[in-house]
């Protein structure tokens, strides 16, 4: 069986932080949902199930962001 070739350029931001940039899309669409579902009759007005979806789709944004800035730091070529 034969090896498979190594690659020659290292995976780029999007590889490395994948799942960051999933969770991130997910948390964002989470707080546009929970915007709608809270400004549906007007003002800002909201129940608990409103809040916990906008309590949840913020933590899942921040891990999101986390992630990607950690792919994004093990990236960097080494200072000096």
């Amino acid at each position: 069986m034969p090896d498979t070739p190594t690659p020659s350029t290292p995976p780029g931001l999007f590889s490395r932080g994948a799942i960051g940039f999933w969770f991130l899309g997910l948390g964002l669409l989470g707080l546009v949902r929970s915007w709608m579902r809270a400004t549906r009759h007007g003002p800002f007005d909201a129940d608990a199930i409103t809040l916990l979806w906008l309590i949840g789709s913020i933590l899942l944004t921040l891990m999101g962001a986390l992630r990607i800035w950690r792919a994004w730091r093990e990236g960097r070529p080494p200072r000096g």
